[in-house]
């Protein structure tokens, strides 16, 4: 008898288990009315700006001025996407008001040390849909002739197939967000003695907007 009742509370406890959930669904991306090819980063309605956390007082930005890079877009399948970007290690602008060229220092020391590393680059070598509109690339980061991984969350704005001022491009748009140790790379100058110490941070956090464009496809001739 209690190797029947045993048995029977075994069966009942299995019973009221909740079942295993079945694996969720990639997300669906969104339609996306623009072509897939290969565009150009537009360097004019693209910036890149580096915070670092000063000494506590503020979040301070330095924007990377000179950026340059291509999109290898597929608008069917987004994770087949792939994007190459080069800014120039001596095209800093801060927010710095004074007789010094605070600028200049950044680019010309043990900071970023353009004269022998004068251009950071971006690859990418994955991408992964994280929502409709939104994914996750990883990339190798080369930032003072080291290179390391890095990841960026990245939005899908809007894209075009055909400008909205009727010029003869199509536009995509797309905002980006990560952060990195800039220890990784070689830049120890003011770090914290140690976590919640005075200095400058050692995680910086990239925010990244760009646009990129392909010029349109001429129209069939007709006969």
């Amino acid at each position: 008898m209690r190797f029947f009742l045993a048995a029977a509370a075994l069966t009942l406890a299995a019973c009221s288990q909740p079942a295993p959930e079945a694996p969720s669904a990639p997300p669906t991306p969104v339609a996306i009315d623009a072509p897939t090819g290969a565009y150009t980063l537009d360097p004019t309605h693209t910036s890149v700006i580096v915070r670092a956390n000063h000494f506590g007082l503020s979040n301070y930005p330095v924007r990377i001025a000179n950026v340059s890079g291509t999109l290898n877009f597929n608008a069917e399948d987004p994770t087949k996407s792939s994007v190459s970007v080069t800014a120039a290690a001596d095209s800093v602008q801060t927010e710095y008001v004074g007789a010094r060229d605070f600028d200049d220092e950044l680019e010309n020391s043990e900071w970023l040390d353009a004269a022998n590393h004068p251009q950071i680059t971006f690859v990418s070598t994955g991408v992964e849909l994280t929502g409709p509109n939104t994914g996750r690339m990883t990339g190798n980061l080369t930032l003072r002739g080291v290179t390391h991984p890095a990841t960026l969350d990245v939005t899908f704005n809007a894209g075009y197939r055909q400008h909205p001022m009727g010029f003869p491009m199509a536009l995509l748009g797309f905002s980006a967000r990560g952060t990195i140790k800039r220890s990784d790379y070689g830049m120890n100058v003011l770090l914290p003695a140690s976590t919640g110490g005075v200095g400058v941070s050692d995680e910086v956090a990239l925010e990244i907007e760009a646009e990129f464009t392909q010029p349109a496809a001429p129209a069939n001739p007709t006969n």
